[in-house]
């Protein structure tokens, strides 16, 4: 005959489970997102050790020139306690999602965008990535996105008033590097 485990075992098993479960902060990894044609293009990364320690590149390509890039160790990474800017970012590219966007940039952003935007999703959580000032540049992940959506969103600072596209923030989704 079988024996059943302990009360006390299976308490341990469970707290162990919890915990292991939510370890490892979605934060964590490396993601990108590459915008542009070839002879014109961006490409965005973020990689994070833990969820206060990341690096940050941006490599810009424009005609025959070498690639600029910019390479940042950003330490002071902490999470965000209010979400309202990057909510009220969302929703604002919520609502603009069915527009046609003039703005080369913008428009293949919301064009990738879109599924997601289409599900009605909402900021989950956010990391301050203190880039150059705090908010400035903040990673998130949302609740609610389809299946299959990228699984963080950079939100960048916005250098002007509500666009076409997005307000505050423009929003890049980001793809898991393996």
């Amino acid at each position: 005959m079988r024996q059943r485990p302990s009360p006390c075992y299976v308490a341990l098993f469970l707290c162990l489970a919890a915990h292991s479960a939510g370890a490892a902060e979605p934060i964590v990894g490396a993601f990108e997102v590459k915008l542009g044609k070839p002879a014109n293009s961006a490409e965005l990364r973020l990689e994070c050790v833990s969820e206060s320690s990341c690096i940050f590149t941006y490599i810009a390509k424009t005609g025959n020139e070498p690639p600029a890039m910019e390479k940042k160790v950003l330490n002071n990474v902490r999470p965000v306690s209010e979400l309202a800017q990057a909510e009220g970012a969302l929703k604002y590219a919520i609502g603009q999602r069915a527009l046609e966007i003039r703005h080369e940039e913008y428009s293949e952003v919301m064009r990738r965008l879109r599924p997601v935007l289409a599900a009605n999703p909402a900021v989950a959580k956010c990391w301050d990535l203190n880039y150059s000032s705090p908010d400035y540049l903040l990673a998130c992940t949302l609740s609610g996105a389809p299946p299959g959506s990228p699984p963080l969103y950079l939100f960048g600072t916005l250098l002007a008033s509500c666009g076409e596209a997005f307000c505050r923030f423009v929003i890049y989704p980001m793809s898991r590097v393996k």
